[in-house]
């Protein structure tokens, strides 16, 4: 791993290795460093310039060269130690120093992480361990690739690091750098994310007059607490103070793995702020009614002057969680009217806030109004039923602080009383339930009722009336009677019960046949229908079929009826009947014809009398014959002419009678 800076005439460079068993070979044998002149006025060298700039590996130097180092530099005396030492053993370690930080498995590990540690601190110390190098042979128009390995050390990758003088920055101030005032003390903090890539350490400098400024540690400030699964974001660090009212100053610079301190910030100012001693007291409560009491507490006036106010808590048991339920109260205040929800039983406590936000909190304190007011009535019942007759049912969640759950209550028809599905107070406002598809209700009814901690029950919630899906068909309407009569055939049902039947369907077919007919469509409040449709002395069988809003049909296994047509009302067949007398030639001719598309007549008997004595059968003729002359006739007589056909079919013809004077 390697790290380079410019300056304004050099380039100074750092490396590690990132193995301490590879790291401590390579402080044995070396690292070789080349470097490679890349660019020259901007422009890409079409053939790189290579040089070695390290003619024999680079190496710790002897250990008698770093006594005079090791006096003054607690960091290179580590670095030493971790090379050359015979052990390495973190003893007598302190509460919070850094040896109770760092994961220590071994010697080897300890050796190589405090000597990594102690470079980042000491770069001369780094320069004397063969872990750093200064090039001063160097020009602003060039930038430069530098390569590192480890003579003959092939498991070790070479690693690079390209730059050159242009990219020399000044390095800038930490910012966010504030402090936070408590007793006798002060905590300060600063960015520390975006600078842990340009510092490696930090120093703050106090003042008590603003101009004298000096280290507030022998060491510099290093932030251990920085992991890869949880990187640090800002750093902190405590400073005692001697008194509160005195005000220091301070400031903060960064120091870099190559000893460069950066620019430093603009001075702070803060002073200690004395604690807060004594807490509140709540001493009494007046209860106004289920939704609000008046508290009060116990204070020392002179003490006042030393917090910001207090801050009332509730919880609904003693252990807690607490909310605070006001805002902060004036110092001068002894009393607070609370007027929001309160619960069955309620634990206040009183907080005290110093002017440094620290809180001190009392006992609690007890309270229990008497409950006899009921929840709200809940609102918003709403619910849907699936294919499978699952119920879904929600509502909106009622509002008080003491409400126990909900009351769910069902019934299956309109005038059912509700009952309690549920049999006990259900928390949610949500609630899954099941209906039977089997059954022949097609709606459900449902209601909730809220319930509070002291069981008193709200008013129920409006009725949600759900239709259920309609699996049942309705029931079959039945034939009550039927009339056949005058070649109509009059028939009569009675309705289904089914309440969501929305219509009828009367069909018909001649027995034998499979295929129904469907005759006449018919709305729920017709019973009955004439069917004048019919040919005599057949049989028929008719069927009534209800319908309902699912379009399901009713069963045919009761609602058929066979009718078979027997129509004796005579058929009127003769359309035409004249009879003309001649007594010139002394007769009487008649004419008649008969009912085009009627039954076919077969014969034709006609019957004659006098008028006023009974009919005798006077001629049979055939159905083709449509005239006949009468010459058997006396002068100044009424005669009757009784012409009855015979129809093919059997049905009965209708007697036509003529009445002629001669």
């Amino acid at each position: 791993m390697i790290n380079a800076r410019a300056q304004k005439d050099k380039i100074l460079i750092r490396w590690a290795v990132n193995s301490p068993i590879e790291w401590q070979k390579a402080n044995k044998k070396g690292f070789i460093i080349t470097r490679t002149t890349v660019l020259r006025d901007g422009i890409i060298l079409p053939k790189p310039e290579k040089i070695l700039l390290t003619p024999k590996s680079l190496m710790p130097e002897p250990l008698d060269s770093w006594l005079e180092l090791v006096q003054k530099d607690n960091n290179a005396a580590i670095i030493a130690q971790s090379i050359y030492g015979e052990s390495f053993e973190v003893t007598a370690a302190k509460e919070g120093e850094l040896s109770k930080i760092v994961n220590i498995a071994d010697q080897l590990d300890q050796r190589y992480t405090f000597a990594l540690y102690a470079a980042d601190m000491s770069f001369e110390g780094a320069l004397k361990a063969g872990w750093g190098f200064v090039d001063t042979n160097v020009k602003n128009n060039e930038v430069y690739a530098y390569q590192i390995s480890v003579f003959e050390s092939p498991k070790v990758k070479e690693s690079s690091y390209v730059i050159g003088l242009k990219d020399y920055s000044v390095l800038p101030a930490p910012t966010d750098f504030i402090a936070i005032p408590d007793d006798k003390k002060v905590m300060l903090s600063w960015d520390y994310e975006i600078f842990k890539r340009i510092y490696t350490s930090f120093m703050v400098e106090k003042s008590s007059d603003g101009i004298n400024y000096a280290p507030i540690s022998n060491t510099a400030l290093v932030n251990l607490n920085d992991k890869e699964d949880h990187p640090s974001k800002t750093m902190y660090y405590v400073d005692t103070l001697s008194v509160n009212d005195k005000i220091y100053h301070y400031r903060l610079y960064g120091i870099t793995s190559f000893g460069e301190k950066g620019e430093i910030t603009k001075p702070i100012t803060t002073k200690g702020i004395d604690a807060i001693v004594t807490s509140a007291r709540l001493v009494d409560y007046n209860i106004i009614n289920s939704n609000e009491v008046n508290l009060e507490w116990d204070y020392p006036k002179e003490s006042e002057s030393f917090i910001q106010g207090y801050e009332i808590n509730l919880a609904d048991n003693d252990k807690g969680p607490y909310k605070v339920v006001s805002k902060i109260i004036s110092p001068s205040e002894r009393k607070l009217n609370y007027k929001e929800n309160l619960y069955p039983s309620n634990y206040f406590t009183i907080s005290v806030v110093g002017k440094n936000n620290q809180r001190l909190t009392s006992q609690s304190m007890l309270v229990q109004p008497v409950d006899s007011i009921p929840p709200a009535k809940p609102i918003g019942l709403e619910g849907v039923i699936d294919s499978l007759g699952v119920v879904q049912l929600k509502w909106k969640p009622n509002q008080e602080k003491d409400l126990r759950g909900y009351r769910i209550l069902k019934a299956n028809t309109a005038g059912e009383e509700f009952v309690d599905i549920y049999h006990k107070s259900y928390v949610g406002n949500t609630y899954k339930d099941s209906v039977s598809l089997k059954m022949t209700n097609n709606k459900v009814y449902y209601r909730i009722a809220a319930e509070d901690m002291r069981y008193n029950i709200s008013e129920p919630s409006d009725i949600l009336v759900l239709d259920k899906p309609d699996k049942i068909p309705p029931a079959a309407p039945i034939f009550k009677d039927y009339d056949n009569k005058d070649g109509k055939i009059h028939l009569k049902w009675i309705r289904s019960y089914s309440e969501d039947v929305v219509g009828y369907s009367l069909r018909r077919r001649e027995k034998g046949q499979d295929k129904w007919l469907e005759i006449k469509q018919i709305n729920d409040t017709i019973q009955e229908f004439t069917d004048d449709r019919i040919e005599n002395k057949k049989i028929y069988q008719y069927a009534i079929l209800a319908r309902d809003k699912s379009n399901l049909w009713s069963s045919l296994d009761h609602s058929v009826v066979t009718v078979q047509v027997l129509d004796f009302m005579p058929v009127k067949i003769i359309s035409f009947l004249q009879g003309l007398p001649d007594r010139e030639n002394k007769k009487i001719t008649l004419t008649w014809d008969y009912t085009k598309n009627k039954e076919k007549v077969t014969s034709l008997s006609i019957y004659k009398n006098l008028k006023g004595s009974p009919p005798t059968l006077w001629k049979e003729l055939n159905g083709d014959v449509f005239t006949l002359e009468d010459k058997n006739l006396k002068i100044n007589m009424e005669y009757e002419y009784h012409l009855i056909p015979s129809l093919q079919s059997s049905n009965p013809a209708k007697e036509e009678v003529l009445t002629v004077v001669y």
